[in-house]
């Protein structure tokens, strides 16, 4: 038993040191191809899109293509370094307040990571947004539609976590009332 806590303690101490580490590895090269992006993004949505729109279709379609191909590049340069930070995080909060609860590490950990990333597809949604519409609404709703199943898919993952800890939770409770009627009942 002492032998698991000092595993454990050692556990808790190790993951700021694998979040910073990860933070190392790919934090600044994450952060640069992230802002690199939303600088490209804010120039092309608020300036250069419009511009060309006031020219004609064609070149608002031209100039809008071109700036989604940037922005992806940058996003999908980005995205294994905001994984792999997401995941460190996630696992940093799970032993931080798993073990104070009574919770899983693991499970609280797939808890984390989910909702982190239903965020991010969120966010990534909301910039993609007005590029898509450019192209064509439906093009913007079909993927939109992606998000919100791939967001339900997510959630239904976390609540499963969720449900079957509330339903310990729930029996506990429910046998330790028993056992306090049971006492009321023989006395």
């Amino acid at each position: 038993m002492r032998r698991s806590r000092r595993n454990m303690a050692k556990s808790i101490k190790r993951e700021p040191e694998d979040f910073l580490k990860s933070l190392k590895l790919y934090g600044e090269k994450t952060f640069y191809n992230l802002s690199f992006a939303l600088l490209i993004w804010l120039f092309a949505v608020l300036v250069f899109i419009p511009i060309a729109g006031s020219i004609n279709r064609e070149t608002e379609f031209l100039c809008n293509l071109i700036f989604f191909m940037i922005f992806t590049f940058l996003i999908a340069r980005s995205l294994w370094g905001l994984k792999k930070m997401v995941d460190s995080f996630s696992m940093l909060l799970a032993k931080k307040y798993g073990l104070k609860r009574g919770w899983r590490v693991e499970n609280l950990a797939v808890v984390f990571r989910r909702s982190s990333y239903m965020v991010l597809m969120a966010i990534f949604y909301l910039l993609y947004h007005p590029f898509l519409t450019r192209f064509h609404p439906s093009i913007n709703g079909m993927v939109f539609i992606l998000v919100l199943l791939s967001i339900f898919f997510l959630l239904i993952g976390v609540f499963s976590i969720l449900f079957s800890r509330m339903l310990e939770w729930l029996s506990s409770v429910d046998d330790g009332v028993d056992s306090a009627g049971e006492k009321g009942k023989t006395s």
